[in-house]
């Protein structure tokens, strides 16, 4: 099996297990915690799934040219970068709208996490 086609393979389990995931602790926090650590949740799980799959996309292109263009790397550290960026902006912003509900930013962090971990898990197995 090409690269390509285990990048694709591996996007598609982790944001099927995001799909479950997302909505299920959604509704857990909102049931324990209240209405603001779930939205806080929901904002940071959406972007930090968000970023994986943009970099899930320019990693299985990347994968897939037979012969990587000139200045590719470069390119490719600069969009890491300007992702890194975007990600913390965002991150920022649910904290200063929502600035005690840290709780449910770190689950909404952590979660992306886990579940990236348990779909390369699953990629092994295979």
């Amino acid at each position: 099996m090409g690269a390509r086609v285990q990048v694709e393979a591996f996007r598609k389990r982790f944001l099927l297990t995001c799909a479950a995931a997302w909505p299920a602790g959604s509704l857990v926090l909102l049931l324990v915690s209240g209405w603001k650590t779930a939205l806080a949740f929901c904002l940071a799980f959406l972007l930090v799934a968000g970023d994986f799959w943009w970099m899930s996309l320019g990693l299985s292109r990347l994968l897939g040219a037979e012969e990587v263009p000139k200045g590719a790397q470069g390119w490719f550290l600069m969009g890491l970068a300007f992702r890194t960026l975007l990600l913390l902006l965002g991150l920022y912003g649910i904290f200063y709208i929502l600035p005690k509900e840290s709780l449910g930013v770190v689950l909404g962090i952590g979660g992306p996490l886990i579940l990236l971990g348990a779909a390369g898990a699953t990629a092994t197995r295979d």
